[in-house]
């Protein structure tokens, strides 16, 4: 397999993008193919179920009767749904950039940022504890060969500070990446089970800390102010519209930065790394990383061969440029009969890239 270096690759398109503001974009469309495999989260059994172990799905979700309707309701997959109900109709929220640049960040004057500082108590951190997966469920996820992750030890630095444990009910849950001040972005299986039957994670029940380790949440916590997805994913949990997006209360990505995404084209043998917070490596409490290389893809979908473990669902698939990460995709799904001996995730695709600013330009 050819391989295209991290830095060659950036360097040619960052020329692009900059030197002659040109840039090749890639949509999404409802036929694109899609992985009909298990769902990467970290859930305990005994709590309330957000998201999906498998994608069964297919009718049309009702929104929340009391909410306001920004846009006529429509079954474009990528239309923009809110935890509240509210449907904004994916051709009012066209972007005109394919590229959203980050922020490295500063650590100074945390407490300013409105993050909740107040420690993990013990109760909390032995929630966290006993919601590692049953043995059965790590095994049925994808360590492809020998286990290639290594930890980030502690993840204080850029981009990985960025990089934020998802917790629900204080269980270890999810993974998710900030891409500006406020706002996180995650797999839509982390804020909605997927499909009509599917609930929405209840707000409260959220907390997310960016840079943690170990009981260590040297950024604090911020909780949301409310959750986004697809239609797609909402209506009928199509993998290939698996995406979710968290307004945060807070402004911690001031003081962690945020990464930047944008449209990749081409991502064929691109080398890649993906962080996050595997249930496997104590109970989903220590952040780690693992690099491999974009095997084939789709208009919608990246596959390749990095290790993750559930609880890395909704990780950043990024390359990195200078001092600034840039995410191509979303971690969302392990290996599958369909594609055995690749992971995957949902490819940052023009339409993708319009839902994750859209919110971002929210208040």
């Amino acid at each position: 397999m050819n391989r295209i270096s991290q830095a060659q690759m950036l360097r040619t398109r960052a020329a692009t993008v900059i030197l002659i503001a040109t840039f090749s974009l890639v949509g999404c469309n409802s036929s694109s193919s899609s992985v009909d495999s298990t769902q990467q989260d970290t859930s305990a059994a005994n709590t309330t179920v957000v998201a999906a172990s498998t994608i069964d799905s297919a009718s049309t979700a009702t929104p929340a009767t009391n909410s306001t309707v920004l846009a006529a309701p429509t079954n474009t997959q990528y239309s923009l749904v809110s935890s509240s109900g509210q449907v904004t109709d994916s051709s009012t929220i066209q972007q005109n950039s394919s590229l959203s640049f980050g922020s490295t960040g500063s650590t100074t004057n945390t407490e300013s940022n409105g993050a909740d500082m107040t420690p993990p108590s013990e109760a909390e951190l032995a929630a966290m504890k006993i919601s590692t997966m049953p043995t059965a469920r790590i095994i049925q996820e994808s360590i492809l060969g020998f286990d290639t992750r290594y930890q980030i030890n502690p993840p204080n630095t850029y981009p990985e500070r960025a990089v934020a444990l998802i917790t629900y009910n204080n269980n270890s849950h999810c993974t998710g990446w900030l891409v500006s001040k406020d706002t996180l972005v995650t797999a839509g299986h982390c804020v909605h089970g997927g499909g009509s039957n599917g609930l929405w994670g209840t707000l409260s029940a959220f907390k997310i800390y960016p840079g943690f380790s170990d009981g260590n949440a040297p950024y604090g916590f911020c909780t949301p102010k409310e959750l986004y997805s697809s239609s797609g994913w909402i209506s009928s949990a199509d993998s290939d519209s698996d995406i979710g997006i968290i307004k945060l209360n807070c402004e911690v990505g001031n003081s962690t930065g945020y990464l930047s995404y944008f449209v990749a084209n081409p991502v064929d043998n691109t080398a890649i790394t993906i962080n996050g917070y595997p249930g496997d490596k104590a109970s989903g409490t220590q952040q780690w990383g693992s690099k491999g290389t974009v095997s084939n893809s789709t208009a919608s979908k990246l596959y390749y061969d990095n290790d993750t473990i559930g609880g890395m669902s909704g990780s950043p698939v990024w390359v990195k440029n200078g001092e600034t990460a840039w995410a191509i995709g979303i971690h969302t799904n392990g290996e599958s009969i369909l594609s055995p001996n690749t992971n995957s995730g949902t490819r940052i695709s023009q339409n993708v890239f319009d839902l994750i600013t859209a919110v971002k330009a929210l208040p």
